[in-house]
């Protein structure tokens, strides 16, 4: 009865320090992790890298890390490799919104605007998940780009419902309803957009003169072929 009992207590303490190892490397990865996301924070991609990979080194099924490497790989242009640690990440959890969004970003930025409209709504379907406009203006660009410019209108109209003062949804939604023939909505969008911007406030001959120098100059803000859609709006 005493062995079976001395068997019971080394195996307790045999669980115990392998659990206290697990906590221990756990919280270093995760200091690793957040260093990581300071660097990344300031714009040190470099080293944001390096503790990044050194967190995932002591866990590699740290989602944080997983995912904040791939942020850096997305500054870097790198997208396929940016993609396919988003997914690591979501593997380990589904419901991780941020993941979603950033996947998102990163499948617009390679061309794949199904798969981009499908993260989005990933994201959006978790109720925690707090940038929502951003979600629904990158879903609803997303249905421009592929030509479903009825569903592009819907998300872009939530992502202003969200947040007004996000100009960017204003843009596409103008640039929605010129591709749908309805130029009067076009010009009214266009021009409440100019109207919010903290730059133009309304100055609509600026706002024109500066597009106009931007294409000239090559330094396009937005695609060239939606700027010059922009400045047709604003003949109506």
């Amino acid at each position: 009865m005493k062995l079976k009992i001395l068997g019971i207590i080394f195996l307790l303490t045999l669980t115990a320090c392998g659990s206290s190892e697990t906590v221990r490397q756990a919280n270093e990865a995760d200091f690793h992790k957040e260093i990581g996301f300071a660097y990344y924070i300031e714009k040190n991609y470099q080293l944001a890298y390096a503790e990044f990979h050194k967190a995932l080194q002591i866990d590699p099924n740290n989602k944080d890390a997983l995912h904040g490497l791939a942020l850096v790989h997305m500054e870097f242009q790198e997208y396929e490799m940016a993609r396919d640690l988003f997914l690591r990440a979501l593997s380990l959890d589904s419901n991780y919104a941020d993941a979603w969004f950033n996947l998102g970003i990163c499948y617009q930025r390679l061309n794949m605007h199904k798969e981009a409209i499908d993260s989005f709504s990933k994201a959006l379907s978790n109720p925690l998940f707090v940038t929502q406009d951003k979600a629904y203006f990158g879903q609803g660009l997303s249905y421009y780009r592929i030509g479903k410019y009825n569903d592009a209108l819907q998300s872009l109209d939530k992502a202003i419902k969200r947040n007004i003062m996000l100009i960017e949804p204003h843009f596409y939604l103008a640039l929605s309803y010129q591709k749908l023939g309805n130029y009067s909505e076009a010009s009214k969008t266009l021009r409440t957009a100019i109207k919010l911007h903290s730059v133009y406030k309304g100055d609509i001959d600026k706002f024109k003169t500066d597009l106009l120098n931007s294409i000239k100059k090559e330094q396009f803000f937005l695609p060239k072929e939606d700027m010059l859609d922009l400045l047709e709006i604003l003949k109506y």
